[in-house]
């Protein structure tokens, strides 16, 4: 119980988060999209768009789970999460894209505007991951060494 509880909560809490990210960029990509065409743009979603983001936030947090979480996978560098990571989602965000666009709505296109905005953001996140872990391991390294040279 105690396993099930400790990967449920944070489960939980991340695809919440998503969640509330969605729908976010949904208001504020339709906003923008309806002030660059022209459109009417009604600020209540719809139903099919709370599923869709339900759905895709719960996907999203397995993936995230299974690739960053050290319980399931426990020895692979973080490049290589990061890269299995994103084309996995890549690969989940382009389903979504093609099985959502046949759903009707009003506002498929921002589908598109949101996979485009979720790709980039995770994308410049994992970027500027990488950059830190390259920063860090560097200064530990010198740490290192310099203590190697005074003690050894």
């Amino acid at each position: 119980m105690n396993k099930i509880i400790r990967f449920s909560i944070p489960f939980k809490a991340f695809a919440s988060m998503l969640f509330a990210g969605i729908i976010v960029l949904y208001m504020v990509t339709g906003t923008i999209f309806a002030a660059v065409t022209g459109e009417d743009f009604s600020y209540s979603i719809p139903f099919i768009f709370i599923l869709q983001g339900l759905g895709l936030s719960v996907l999203v947090s397995l993936l995230w789970t299974l690739f960053f979480d050290n319980a399931i996978i426990k020895k692979l560098r973080f490049f290589t999460r990061h890269l299995l990571f994103e084309l996995s989602l890549l690969v989940l965000l382009a389903i979504c894209f093609f099985t959502f666009l046949a759903i009707p709505t009003a506002w498929a296109k921002l589908w598109l505007i949101a996979i485009v905005a979720v790709s980039v953001f995770v994308l410049v996140l994992f970027g500027l991951c990488e950059m830190y872990f390259k920063k860090t391991g560097k200064r530990y390294t010198e740490i290192l060494k310099a203590y190697q040279a005074e003690n050894f």
